[in-house]
């Protein structure tokens, strides 16, 4: 019989409906039945694309033998971490405190009132390769409760006090310049120049410190910072982890190489990627940067993309009960469809081999061997012609693949990670040129103000018609960023309009004078034992340290001073690890970057739509400025509107022409009516050498 979380909306939790275990969602009902009845809480954490998770569902969840323990002894909650990412992120900071790790699936031991005190990750049932059983660990810890009871309550208060004092801020900052460089070092110090992103293995791509270092290199000219990451987007785009057949980006490589990867895709990555790989281009056009941007988008629109035009969260690690199955190719699979010139091809081009080329399966994972134009001297042609006989084959594959059990889609909406694809869309449709990319960001953008207005209130997931869980600070965090970028794209004050309102929600609600930091749950959140601070980056950039960004760049493009004392405050209240391990808060160091300046404001006016306006937008929107803020008007209508947002700009004159006016810090230069005149005052940065081949 269904337990519980078969009437749950998130597919994650709906996925241990049919366990033994007697299972609450996360909420004041299970935590009642734990402090009426006196027993522990067991808090279990993952998500659906997670492979071990799933391992850990089927190990231990579904066995009847951990069930009647389990029920006995604890009262068990399980929480989906993207439903619950305040949830999470509380749990995470507890396991890494107390084993210096973290990841999922995440589980922790928590006191009736919440308090943890024991922290993990996957746990076999048995006892297996040196980690403890879950069987065994539950039975330990059942006893510790009856017997030494005291013990466990008092370092739980111990351990949140602790946690409580982390989140303390700095008395006092070094100088914004200082940990700029001192965050440099420490990349470049820990880069692995062989194969590109951070060194060692498991190795995610880690955005937010390559967005990081594109700016140090914007700031200092130094050649080395852009080359990390240019290098970091080749060998990650030939890597198994990018999707070669169907596009995307899987969740991260198992090795150091980029090869083999965990086989989830999420839309979190697909954004994030998309918004990296179109700096990039804006820095050093690339076709290969520009390919990858349309093939991810691709993806994310003919697989992620909802009916109501915004976007779901995931699709599977797993298919047909197996990790990576959909990806996979056995070499009579190949031998079936393809020519044997097509089978060679993807043996020089894409590692293919007969016994398979991903260990202990016998399988291959098409993992392109060099760049097109390095594999053109080898089959001796050119590299137009050689891609366009892997578009052959790709097509073959590709309807071949079509054919199989897919992963399986996690179909819950989050505000979020919207926000991320949002930005990332409005981003690449003005480095692009791209029409298609704004329509697509303009639709994820009106659907969750239509939410906004039609609820009164934003929510953080949105499933089968329904908001839950009141949005958090990265959904109005992220939502923000994406406004910002949608209204530089497309000047309609609307989204200008959204993006002051969503500010200034974000101050209301996840302001902490007492910490002087914005806080991931608001004060309301009386489930969790503290108000907690998350400022360092992991995969996705911290929602604290975007909103400071944003605040900024508000301040720019309104003129109203209130946003930058908003945004010094929060940076004056960093933490003390900000100092110790700065490339751990890339996205603070954006924000610093940004407040140390100089910032420039361009705005372009003009009485009417013309070729002449598009072509200044056209030379802003193509070039890499990350300190400079966009406002425009091309009607007069237009111009009423954004004077009314943005009063600061009140004085400037609409005149018979187009006409663009570029500020520094609010100074001035004589206005401009030429594309080439306005080039030459762009404060740009152009790289020092020709970019490596694609």
């Amino acid at each position: 019989m269904p337990n519980r979380l078969a009437q749950e909306k998130s597919l994650y939790l709906r996925q241990h409906a049919d366990n033994p275990v007697d299972w609450y969602p996360w909420g004041p009902e299970a935590f009642a039945r734990a402090q009426h009845e006196d027993k522990p809480i067991l808090l279990s954490i993952g998500y659906s694309a997670c492979h071990w998770c799933h391992v850990m569902e089927r190990e231990s969840f579904a066995d009847p033998e951990v069930a009647e323990v389990l029920n006995a002894h604890f009262v068990p909650i399980k929480v989906d971490r993207e439903e619950r990412p305040d949830v999470d992120a509380f749990a995470m900071q507890v396991c890494q405190a107390l084993t210096g790790h973290g990841g999922w699936p995440l589980t922790l031991f928590l006191t009736p009132d919440g308090k943890p005190f024991f922290a993990g990750t996957y746990f076999p049932k048995s006892d297996r390769h040196g980690r403890p059983g879950f069987l065994r660990l539950l039975r330990e810890i059942a006893q510790l409760w009856r017997e030494r009871r005291g013990e466990l309550l008092s370092y739980a208060e111990q351990l949140v006090e602790a946690l409580q004092s982390r989140s303390r801020p700095l008395s006092g900052l070094p100088p914004a310049d200082e940990l700029l460089r001192h965050g440099y070092a420490q990349l470049e110090q820990n880069w692995d120049m062989r194969s590109g992103g951070l060194a060692g293995a498991p190795k995610f791509p880690m955005v937010p410190q390559q967005l990081f270092l594109l700016r140090w290199w914007y700031r200092t000219g130094i050649p080395q910072a852009l080359t990390m990451v240019e290098h970091t987007l080749r060998t990650m785009r030939l890597g198994g982890i990018y999707d070669h057949v169907g596009f995307g980006f899987h969740r991260y490589a198992t090795d150091e190489r980029w090869r083999i990867p965990h086989f989830e895709k999420m839309l979190s990555d697909q954004a994030l990627l998309i918004l990296l790989y179109a700096e990039a281009f804006s820095i050093r056009p690339n076709p290969l940067w520009e390919r990858t941007v349309r093939e991810v988008v691709s993806y994310c629109t003919r697989v992620l993309r909802s009916p109501d035009g915004v976007f779901y969260t995931s699709e599977d690690a797993d298919s047909a009960g197996e990790e990576g199955a959909f990806y996979l190719w056995s070499a009579a699979e190949l031998q079936a469809l393809l020519s044997p010139e097509e089978e060679h091809f993807l043996h020089l081009a894409f590692g293919v081999e007969p016994e398979g080329n991903v260990p202990g399966t016998g399988r291959n994972l098409l993992i392109q061997t060099a760049p097109w134009d390095v594999l053109a001297a080898q089959f001796g042609t050119t590299a137009e012609a050689l891609q366009q006989r892997w578009e052959s084959i790709r097509t073959k594959l590709f309807a071949y693949r079509q054919r199989r059990i897919p992963p399986q889609r996690d179909e819950k909406v989050l505000t979020d990670w919207n926000g991320l694809l949002l930005a990332a869309l409005a981003v690449a449709a003005r480095v692009f040129g791209q029409d298609e990319f704004t329509t697509l960001a303009q639709q994820v953008a009106q659907w969750f103000l239509q939410q906004w207005d039609a609820h009164g209130r934003l929510f953080h997931r949105y499933a089968e018609g329904e908001g839950a869980v009141p949005a958090l600070l990265d959904d109005y965090a992220f939502l923000l960023w994406g406004m910002l970028e949608l209204y530089q794209t497309t000047f309609d004050p609307r989204f200008l309009k959204a993006a002051v309102r969503l500010g200034q929600e974000l101050r209301d609600r996840f302001w902490d004078a007492t910490r002087r930091a914005f806080c991931p749950n608001a004060p309301t959140a009386a489930e969790l034992p503290l108000r907690y601070r998350d400022d360092a980056d992991g995969a996705i950039p911290a929602g604290s340290a975007i909103a400071c960004w944003s605040f900024l760049r508000l301040a720019h493009m309104t003129g109203n001073p209130l946003w930058h004392t908003w945004a010094e405050e929060a940076l004056g209240g960093l933490p003390d690890a900000l100092v110790q391990v700065p490339m751990a808060f890339p996205t603070t160091l954006i924000a610093l970057d940004m407040a140390l300046g100089p910032t420039t404001e361009v705005l372009c006016l003009a009485p009417e739509p013309s070729e002449r306006f598009a072509a200044l937008v056209r030379e802003v929107h193509r070039s890499f400025l990350p300190r400079t803020v966009v406002l425009g008007a091309a009607t007069a209508t237009q111009w009423e509107e954004l004077r009314s947002l943005a009063p600061a700009y009140a004085t400037y004159a609409l005149r018979g022409e187009a006409t663009a006016y570029v500020c520094t810090n609010w100074s001035c230069q004589q206005p401009v009516h030429t594309p080439e005149e306005l080039r030459a005052q762009l404060p740009r940065r152009v790289p020092e050498e020709e970019a490596p081949p694609a």
